[in-house]
């Protein structure tokens, strides 16, 4: 046999090196982009304003101790989940629900915040509670006529669950007692 004509047995095990195509190059390029976009976004995360943000202590913070008041009274009654039949659910969820308009109704002669931003989204908040209101009253009408149906929550026009977009404004707005509260 001639020697040219044997394979080569010290490269035998490695592969030949791949050519970078195009395709490639771009996903590469993708992946590195995308790292780098989290880590500035971890990085700054702190630094980055939520869009629902806004700055008036004053309102904000009389806005907190009046919602406060409010969820005290809310939590001393029994949870509508935790008894047996619809009509007591619905009683309690009426009940609930009076104070969360005697909320809002309170937020309401707060004024309009002194922040141009909040002087904005605060109204377009108080509407999604109207409607997170709403819902809790039909619910409630429900239940009193013997009937138990699960609670369904509206969406917005944007078709968001209001109770996320009015817990999300109050987290990001250190209010979280004027976030929808816990008892349904």
């Amino acid at each position: 046999m001639n020697e040219s004509a044997k394979p080569d047995l010290a490269h035998a095990g490695e592969r030949p090196p791949v050519p970078l195509s195009l395709g490639r190059v771009i996903g590469i390029v993708a992946f590195l982009a995308l790292i780098v976009f989290w880590i500035y976004v971890f990085a700054n995360r702190g630094s980055i304003a939520h869009p629902d943000e806004f700055d008036d202590p004053t309102w904000l913070a009389a806005a907190e101790s009046l919602c406060a008041e409010r969820q005290a009274v809310i939590a001393s009654f029994p949870n509508a989940a935790s008894v047996s039949g619809a009509v007591e659910r619905g009683e309690l969820v009426a009940l609930g629900t009076l104070e969360l308009e005697a909320m809002i109704d309170g937020l309401h002669e707060l004024g309009l915040p002194a922040d141009a931003k909040g002087a904005e989204t605060v109204p377009k908040w108080l509407d999604d509670y109207e409607l997170y209101l709403q819902d809790r009253r039909n619910w409630s009408d429900i239940l009193l006529t013997g009937e138990d149906p699960p609670f369904l929550i509206s969406g917005n026009d944007q078709q968001v669950r209001v109770t996320d977009l009015l817990t999300t404004y109050a987290e990001v707005n250190d209010m979280p007692s004027c976030a929808p509260s816990g008892d349904v």
